[in-house]
């Protein structure tokens, strides 16, 4: 396939994150954002406004009326699976926003759709474009560490935030869909046994809390903790003109000749004033200037630049994302049934 100087994208989600996706692929060279989609008419007319991209509030309108050369999905999280085969049915690249689907069922579907067609598909694995999580996998990868023993993730974000997805989306697959995928890709190895716990506090449909114990057939552990609980009063490691708050998110990785380590909130940068601390992080999506870097961008571009070569994905495995949803159906299933859960020999 000859590649292509010029794209026309389009996005479909303008939530917090969306706008994150819409200010970066606004300003990308060679990228032109078409066309913007959203239920809430009035989140589509201030970003189409600001853009030039026409705004719809139908997504098969979108693709069916744009011209698209590909879509970017970050949608709430049901509707993930459903957008992204509408798009591979039309031939379209997508990329989506994690997690590929709510089911490992539903993401094997797209990910099957997406190879039988032979359609770009990427999931959004942000973590694995940031450079300190990227250094980390090369020391693992050089043999640094030597053999994994254990591995620790946590991601425990403000409680303010969980209004917003408590009847949205299980934290497993909100913020620990991350983890689960660093623990994936730094281990490389299946999981064989999940135990795992949740508490609920607030009365949502889903728990504010959960922690699980995993065990890999390598013969590594991992304890992977995420929450809802960080008070409004911790540092602000999110920052931006509408969205302020904490994710306090940890990794680390114990081999037998050494130890890796990475604590999101041990940022360099910090400011003081009378109403708040922020501490703003500046890897992930750094606002600069108007314009938005960092991981998201590159992973973005990443993405483009696939579309325009024809290139296989090299970084954000799709199969990873699968595997990662089943392991989050089986922390759920664990914790909510308070019992051990073990994987089959086939997966």
């Amino acid at each position: 396939m000859a590649a292509r100087e010029s794209l026309r994208v389009g996005l479909a989600g303008l939530g917090r994150f969306g706008k994150l996706h819409a200010a970066i692929l606004s300003r990308l060279s060679g990228v032109e954002l078409a066309a913007v989609c959203d239920p809430r008419v009035e989140e589509v007319e201030a970003v189409a406004s600001r853009t030039g991209a026409a705004g719809y509030a139908d997504f098969e309108e979108m693709l069916d009326r744009s011209g698209l050369d590909a879509v970017f999905v970050v949608s709430t999280e049901p509707l993930h699976a459903s957008q992204a085969l509408s798009a591979i049915a039309r031939g379209i690249p997508v990329f989506v926003e994690k997690p590929l689907a709510m089911t490992a069922e539903e993401g094997d579907r797209v990910r099957l759709a997406a190879q039988s067609a032979g359609v770009p598909l990427q999931v959004g694995l942000v973590l694995r474009f940031e450079t300190q999580h990227s250094l980390l996998k090369a020391a693992i990868s050089r043999g640094d560490l030597g053999n994994t023993v254990s591995m620790r993730v946590k991601r425990n974000v403000s409680k303010s935030w969980f209004p917003d997805y408590g009847d949205r989306a299980h934290p497993i697959h909100e913020t620990a869909i991350h983890d689960i995928d660093l623990l994936l890709w730094f281990g490389q190895s299946p999981v064989t046994t999940v135990r795992a716990l949740q508490r609920n506090f607030a009365g949502m449909r889903y728990p504010e809390a959960c922690w699980a114990l995993l065990e890999f057939a390598s013969g590594a552990v991992a304890f992977l903790e995420t929450s809802w609980f960080v008070p409004a009063g911790a540092p602000a490691n999110v920052v931006t003109p509408t969205w302020r708050g904490t994710i306090d998110a940890e990794v680390e990785v114990v081999g037998d000749a050494g130890t890796g380590r990475i604590r999101l909130l041990d940022a360099p940068l910090s400011f003081w004033s009378d109403d708040h601390t922020a501490m703003p992080e500046t890897g992930l999506w750094p606002e600069f200037g108007g314009s938005i870097g960092g991981a998201l961008r590159e992973e973005l571009s990443h993405f483009l630049d696939r579309v325009r070569e024809g290139a296989p994905e090299t970084i954000a495995s799709v199969a990873d994302a699968v595997a990662g949803l089943r392991i989050a159906e089986a922390i759920i299933t664990s914790a909510e049934t308070e019992s051990v859960y073990r994987f089959s020999r086939d997966g």
